[in-house]
This record gives C-alpha cells, sequence and structure tokens, in this order.
C-alpha cells in the first residue's frame, strides 16, 4: 500500500514513518518545515505559512502535482492545521481516501480562536474518512466542529513499552521548554520539595526558546546542584531515564495524550500529571499517580505512593491500549476502512 504522510517533522512521526517502513509500506512524506530529524524517507518541504497570495498559490499547486505523482491509495494527515487542510482539499478534488490524526491543541484551542481557523479544522475533518485522537477530549471538541458519530476514533501513536529497572531518587522531565508544559512550575515545586528531601534530584530533558530562562531560574535558586539539564534525548537515553526515575512529571496548561507520559507509566514511574481530562483517563489520583492540584505540591502527594504499585495498577491499560502493536494493527485496518469509502464524504 502507497502512504503519503503529511505532517511536521515529529519524532512520533518519525517513529510512525518506521513502523510502516517495517511493515513494507510505500511511504511519501511531505512536511512544512524542514526536519531536524533523520528521517529514513525523504522530506519533502511545501510550507503554507507565507502571508504572500502568490506563494501560496504557486504551493498549493506543487504540492497537487506532487500528490498526484505519488498517486498513494491513502493519505494521512498528522495534525489538523493549514497544511494538512490544504492536503485535504487536494486528496478530496483527487477522490483520494483520508486519514487523519488530531495532535491536542489542533482541535482543542485553535479551532475557537477566530472563523477562519474553524473552518479550516471543519473542512478536514469533514473530508476525512477517519479521525483518529489519542484522548476523548479531543474526539469531544471534534464532534463540536464537525458533527460524526462514527469517523471519531481513540487511538494512540502506540510506544516501545520501557522495563522499569531499579528506581533512583529521580523526579524527571522530557516535555518542550515552552510556556505551555510550565517548567518554571516544575523547578518553583522541587525547590520546595528539595528542602525535605534533599537526596534527590531533578533531571530535565528536552529544549525550547525558553532554555536560557530555565537555567537562569535554577541559578537564581541555588539548584545547580540538584537540577540536570541534559538537552535533546534520544529514544535510547529517554527510555533510560524512565527506567530508573521514581518520579515521572508533565503538567502542560493543555495536551492530548503524550507519548512521553505512556512510556514513563510503562517503566513504572509514579506519573504527576495536569488535571486535564486526559490525565484522568490514564491514571486514578492517589492510586495509580498524582493530579495536580492548586495549592498542593505534587512532590509532596507522590511521596505516598509506590513505584510497585503504581505499576501494577497501570501496566495492564497501557499493555491493552498503548502498545505499538495494537495502535499499529488499528491503524492499518483504519486504512482499510478508508481505502475501501466509495463515497469519501461517508
Amino acid at each position: 500500500m502507497k502512504v503519503l504522510i503529511i505532517g511536521s517533522d515529529s519524532l512520533h512521526v518519525k517513529n510512525y514513518i518506521d513502523e510502516l517502513l517495517n511493515r513494507k509500506f510505500d511511504v511519501y512524506f511531505i512536511s512544512d518545515i524542514t526536519s531536524q530529524f533523520e528521517f529514513n524517507v525523504k522530506v519533502n518541504n511545501v510550507s503554507f505559512k507565507s502571508k504572500n497570495p502568490y506563494v501560496l498559490i504557486k504551493n498549493y499547486f506543487n504540492l497537487k502535482r506532487k500528490i498526484k505523482a505519488f498517486s498513494p491509495d491513502i493519505v494521512h494527515i498528522h495534525q489538523v492545521n493549514r497544511l494538512g487542510f490544504v492536503a485535504a482539499k487536494i486528496a478530496n478534488s483527487l477522490k483520494l481516501p483520508i486519514v487523519s490524526t488530531a495532535w491536542g491543541s489542533d482541535v482543542l484551542v485553535l479551532p475557537f480562536k477566530n472563523f477562519l481557523y474553524f473552518q479550516i479544522s471543519k473542512y478536514t475533518l469533514k473530508y476525512s474518512n477517519v479521525v483518529t485522537a489519542d484522548a476523548q477530549v479531543m474526539i469531544d471538541s471534534m464532534r463540536k466542529i464537525y458533527p460524526s458519530s462514527t469517523k471519531y476514533k481513540l487511538l494512540q501513536y502506540g510506544i516501545e513499552l520501557v522495563k522499569p529497572s531499579t528506581k533512583e531518587n529521580i523526579i524527571f522531565s522530557n516535555r518542550m521548554h515552552h510556556s505551555l508544559y510550565r517548567i518554571d512550575a516544575i523547578i518553583l515545586y522541587f525547590k520546595e520539595f528539595v528542602v525535605e528531601y534533599h537526596n534527590w534530584k531533578l533531571v530535565i530533558g528536552g529544549t525550547g526558546e525558553e532554555t536560557i530562562q530555565y537555567k537562569k531560574l535554577v541559578s537564581d535558586l541555588n539548584l545547580e546542584s540538584k537540577v540536570e539539564f541534559t538537552n535533546w534525548l534520544d529514544l535510547k537515553q529517554n527510555h533510560e531515564w524512565y527506567s530508573k526515575s521514581s518520579i515521572y512529571i508533565s503538567i502542560p496548561i493543555t495536551d492530548g495524550t503524550s507519548v512521553s507520559v505512556l512510556e514513563a507509566i510503562s517503566a513504572g514511574c509514579i506519573v504527576i500529571l495536569s488535571d486535564l481530562p486526559v490525565s484522568h483517563e490514564w491514571i486514578t489520583d492517589g492510586v495509580s499517580g498524582v493530579i495536580e492540584k492548586k495549592g498542593n505540591n505534587p512532590f509532596f502527594e507522590a511521596m505516598k505512593l509506590t513505584n510497585e504499585q503504581c505499576y501494577e495498577y497501570n501496566l495492564e491499560k497501557i499493555k491493552t491500549l498503548a502498545s505499538r502493536e495494537y495502535c499499529m494493527t488499528k491503524f492499518i485496518e483504519y486504512y482499510t476502512v478508508a481505502k475501501n469509502k466509495t463515497d469519501i464524504n461517508l
């Protein structure tokens, strides 16, 4: 089967493409930005971020030529954004079946910012045969944008389960260094926590536009000996940290189901998550993890739990719903469903 992937240069997209290649699919990849990762297929760049109408029209026909030349059996759009909208419009005109995967803010936040964003999202959802999302809250939001009782499917990207090792006094965080992910709040929580639990350390993975600011905050709080910045981590390095860390924290303002969170859960970490609907889909507060609450330091709450307790409670759900083998099998099943549709509007 020939699959056209439309998406960003995300590590998740890279891993997804690798899984398709492992299953002998013919994959063509189109992105809107130059890749920072080494993809195992050629990255074809076509951007729709320009405000110049001439450039947008030129790129539209460029994208259409590329799609027609590849002649895919399935167009799989990763993220319901501007590039996804244009790809959906072209695929619809060529009568190509479409599977879309929503990421989070693309259906939770952006469509409700203004009329144009709403219509862009609505079109992509309308003309997709199947739309996957990794959290029920995203499906509920998509039904507000374009009602459907059948096309929206709850499905993860899928993870490689992480085997726990001997747990150390490590708190691990590896979300992007952007205000959305509140790394500064994590540092402030740790400042209070380490006064009592002085033999613990905080490990901050990832990079981003606010890395320098976070390092300065650590310095101002005299925490340099207790906080380690690892910069960008590859899959193997992330797995090593999950495996030995006792606590994993991810407290963004908004989110879908994070692959990082699922990997941390599979590794037997005590996970601390924001009080978001998606968090409650994966953990039970005070039993299998900790939900952040206003006025409470979640690190102290985590100390009331054990890694063994959380691992035993969470593992079966992760194996059943989030393993890569299960999720890839479902994606391929949805490809077949979409391809067999005779009417793309169904």
